[in-house]
């Protein structure tokens, strides 16, 4: 819980009329939209008060997909945009990456050394192939290998099939809550993940990542920020990006931009 916030107001289906003139009624000193879609913008358009908006550049990002035109000048993560968004309040050091201070507890789940793998990803087109997953689990000889994924189908299917190629495997997928995730991304020497929620959540953890970038590029801002970090990507294909979110299934049927990944990227 964030104590500076005071109060939160949900949306919960209502009529967005209605809601408008809610957010209306309070006349806040300022409102920072970090969504920048239409319905935010209705929202908060033409209320009377001060609204400052995450800048998207969706025209940018269409321009790369569709055209391969790559018009970022400055590749800005994310998180930093959200900041930007109160430039004007802010001073230049207020933009720095800080890991989290969240609570939980750091006592040791897994005794041994080990690292992280986790597998899985919402869109096929940023998985790593499975398949090639287990070359690299077969391939990691002084750590243990624990997989995480959540407790849906799609998760437990692949990290059922990579417990299954090595003895040092431990698979925790579908059995952890956010806080014992939290444990083992901490504890674990580095964690390997694709182009996911992982990433984030390991590095705010101050774990050092190895990223797999498929159909994304670090041009959409989601990719490391830890010194130690590294993303693993196959430069110059000339069919990526295909997707700034991901597909499920490669346009060109071959996916290069997974399947020319060297496993010895991983090892070095």
């Amino acid at each position: 819980m964030n104590l500076q916030i005071d109060k939160v107001i949900s949306y919960k289906d209502e009529p967005l009329k209605s809601f408008r003139r809610k957010i209306q009624k309070n006349n806040y000193d300022l409102i920072i939209d970090l969504h920048k879609n239409f319905r935010s913008i209705y929202l908060t358009l033409f209320s009377g008060m001060k609204v400052l908006r995450y800048k998207k550049d969706n025209l940018k990002k269409f321009l790369l997909v569709k055209f391969k035109i790559n018009l970022f000048d400055d590749v800005i993560p994310v998180y930093k945009k959200y900041i930007l968004a109160l430039k004007e309040y802010l001073e230049e050091t207020d933009y720095r990456f800080l890991p989290t201070e969240l609570d939980f507890n750091r006592k040791r789940i897994v005794k041994d050394d080990y690292v992280v793998i986790a597998p899985s990803s919402k869109h096929f087109a940023k998985t790593f192939p499975k398949e090639r997953f287990a070359e690299l689990i077969k391939r990691i000889k002084n750590h243990k290998v624990v997989l995480v994924g959540e407790r849906v189908k799609k998760d437990m299917k692949v990290c059922s099939y990579l417990s299954k190629v090595s003895g040092n495997v431990i698979n925790h997928c579908g059995k952890m809550n956010y806080e014992a995730l939290a444990n083992i991304l901490y504890n674990s020497e580095f964690v390997i993940c694709n182009d996911s929620g992982i990433l984030h959540f390991a590095e705010a953890l101050r774990k050092k990542v190895l990223a797999i970038f498929g159909c994304t590029v670090k041009e959409f801002g989601f990719y490391p920020q830890l010194e130690g970090s590294r993303v693993l990507e196959v430069k110059g294909l000339k069919c990526r990006p295909c997707s700034h979110i991901g597909k499920d299934k490669c346009p060109k049927k071959h996916f290069k931009c997974m399947e020319e990944i060297s496993v010895d990227g991983f090892l070095r």
